[in-house]
């Protein structure tokens, strides 16, 4: 996921501005009530595009 406000990141998890943040993972509970949160995108099934070898 990218990082959208990677000044808030660094401010609550306190990381030092000569620190690079390389990755960002949201954790938690949805809010279903967030706008944003109900968008929806067409999305090509990954079935079509991959290959699956060694796990049945």
């Amino acid at each position: 996921m990218g990082i959208a406000r990677s000044d808030i990141v660094r401010e609550v998890a306190q990381i030092p501005a000569d620190e690079a943040i390389m990755t960002c993972v949201g954790l938690g509970y949805p809010d279903d009530a967030f706008p944003a949160n109900a968008v929806r995108s067409e999305r090509t099934p990954a079935e079509e595009f991959v290959r699956y070898i060694g796990f049945g």
